[in-house]
């Protein structure tokens, strides 16, 4: 008698078990209702005891030949069903792409290939294609080791231009991005980085004044036959993790609509070529009025869901698209909602606009929040106490890391 995975039209399959693969989940559970299964190295807080995830642990995955026999062996499991791969982090988003030949030839493969990957990815790359296509992005110096010269003032933000390389090396200190007040600071992270192994080229901007409500993100679906954009959700941030080994993560995002957004976006799908799911992060610059582009991500990102609370479920892009082979209509994403991974009352202590909570108020009085690990499909109690702590930590969290102050106040 087959299982209740083989009577399923499709499988998903999602590397990785953390929030972002929950999430991809989540959505193609709500619009299909199948069950996706997750490989991971290890079971995590956010996949665990969940309705529509079957698990597969392998502490070994992240080797080529080791999960190539992972996925051959899934296809002898489940040989008369369509399967769909998906990456929830860069590295298995970089691992699928660059051993993609060797996996089973039936499975949809919703990304680009290499010689689309890397230039569109590496922050360098990425920012030549900006300043060709007339899209605004925070000045930038790309150095391979200390300057003493800067062409801008402190503070500046220093970073990897390879985020991949940068994830698999470790030192006391290290951050994924640093906000660096001085000269001596500046020479020190740079040394580390160099001590540490890594030994690519590193970015180096200028602050962007603004507390998280400047931040932004944009997710953008171009179809794999035409390369067409075909949904544009972006999303105000309101509160990002400030924990060293999470900072720039986002935890509340309230949906809008954005031209300024909506038009730059499209320039960079078309310019890169890219196909499939991207993902821009950016920052609003009150001294012009814009948002200011940082980089392309090549997947859906860690807070996905907040794409498909708005009305665009993402997993229905994949389908279409891939599966059943089907037109998709333009849109954007205009539905207004609040996604939030943390308490109302820790949210709406760390807004600083009036307008903003009054938003956030009027969102909860209408129930249009979303916590993407708090799907009203799981009763599994285990799980709810899980996502009940896991909110509740946040007050923790701010504790230890609050929001930093500003460097100096936007114009």
């Amino acid at each position: 008698m087959p299982t209740a995975i083989e009577l399923q039209p499709f499988i998903p399959i999602i590397l990785g078990g953390n929030l972002g693969a929950y999430s991809t989940a989540r959505s193609f559970y709500e619009a299909y209702k199948t069950t996706s299964l997750i490989l991971c190295t290890m079971i995590t807080g956010p996949i665990d005891h969940s309705i529509f995830i079957d698990p597969i642990v392998e502490p070994n995955m992240m080797q080529p030949e080791v999960l190539v026999k992972l996925l051959n062996d899934i296809e002898d499991r489940y040989p008369n069903t369509k399967k769909i791969i998906l990456a929830s982090t860069d590295n298995y988003v970089e691992l699928i792409i660059n051993h993609k030949t060797l996996f089973p030839i039936s499975w949809v493969i919703p990304y680009v290939d290499k010689e689309l990957f890397y230039p569109a990815t590496n922050k360098a790359s990425f920012y030549k294609i900006c300043e060709q296509e007339g899209v605004p992005y925070p000045k930038t110096l790309v150095i391979t080791d200390y300057e003493a010269q800067l062409p801008f003032d402190f503070p500046i933000i220093i970073k990897p231009t390879d985020s991949m390389k940068y994830h698999s090396i470790d030192f006391p200190g290290k951050e994924k991005v640093y906000i660096c007040k001085n000269q001596e600071t500046y020479k020190k992270i740079i040394q580390n980085m160099k001590d540490s192994g890594y030994d690519d080229e590193i970015i180096l901007q200028e602050y962007i004044a603004g507390d998280d409500s400047f931040v932004g993100v944009a997710t953008v679906y171009s179809s794999h036959s035409t390369g067409e954009v075909k949904v544009v959700s972006f999303g105000q941030t309101l509160l990002e993790d400030h924990t060293p080994s999470a900072i720039g993560n986002h935890l509340s995002i309230l949906t809008k609509n954005d031209d300024q957004i909506v038009r730059d976006v499209k320039k960079l799908v078309k310019a890169t070529g890219w196909t499939g799911f991207s993902n821009y992060d950016v920052k609003y610059d009150s001294r012009d009025q814009t948002y200011k582009f940082f980089e392309l991500n090549a997947r859906l990102g860690r807070s996905n869901y907040y794409v498909t609370a708005a009305g665009k479920n993402t997993a229905t892009y994949y389908v279409k698209d891939f599966i059943e082979n089907c037109p998709i209509e333009y849109s954007v994403a205009d539905k207004q909602i609040l996604y939030s991974t943390v308490p109302k009352k820790l949210l709406l202590d760390n807004i600083q606009s009036k307008e903003l909570k009054k938003i956030v108020n009027q969102l909860y009085k209408s129930k249009e929040v979303y916590h993407p690990l708090a799907s009203q499909e799981e009763s599994n109690m285990k799980r709810k106490l899980y996502v009940t702590i896991a909110t509740l930590n946040y007050f923790k969290k701010f504790k230890a890391y609050p929001q930093p102050p500003q460097l100096y106040d936007p114009i």
